[in-house]
């Protein structure tokens, strides 16, 4: 069964913020978007990129187009949908073309395209703490260059 094209599904709208639940560290990451303030990544080594699904919300894509372009369509299926049609839920990132790394890894110097207007799930991955984790977990372990030993 082929997933029916974007332009044929319409997208729900959003419901107004003011009804929206947000916690904080949502709220804090609008913040630092608004202000402009730089958020850094310490780690450096593409393995997250690399080696993770990568899934992303329909909030990303609207604040970086380039989403909508090299992302592949993730789909709720019309059964789980309250119109009963298939509704545009996020986007996958790993891009077989790629190697299925994110599709917006620099695979040279390991940096994101990106970077500035890069989706949430990335800005809150900490590499350094729960993330080196679970990298060591699936057997990746950051600077190993992708090879478990």
């Amino acid at each position: 069964m082929t997933q029916p094209g974007e332009d044929e599904i319409p997208e729900q709208p959003a419901p107004p913020a003011e009804e929206v639940e947000r916690d904080e560290d949502v709220a804090e990451w609008d913040e630092e978007i608004e202000t402009g303030e730089e958020t850094q990544s310490a780690c450096r080594c593409g393995e997250c990129c690399r080696h993770l699904i990568i899934e992303v919300g329909l909030d990303d894509a609207n604040r970086e187009p380039k989403i909508k372009e090299h992302g592949s369509p993730i789909y709720a299926p019309g059964e789980l949908t309250a119109t009963g049609q298939p509704e545009l839920e996020g986007y996958l990132l790993n891009s077989p073309e790629n190697g299925d790394a994110c599709a917006f890894l620099d695979q040279t110097t390991n940096l994101c395209s990106i970077y500035e207007t890069r989706p949430w799930a990335c800005r809150v991955f900490d590499c350094d703490g729960e993330g080196k984790e679970q990298l060591i977990q699936l057997g990746i372990k950051p600077g190993s260059a992708g090879r478990s030993r």
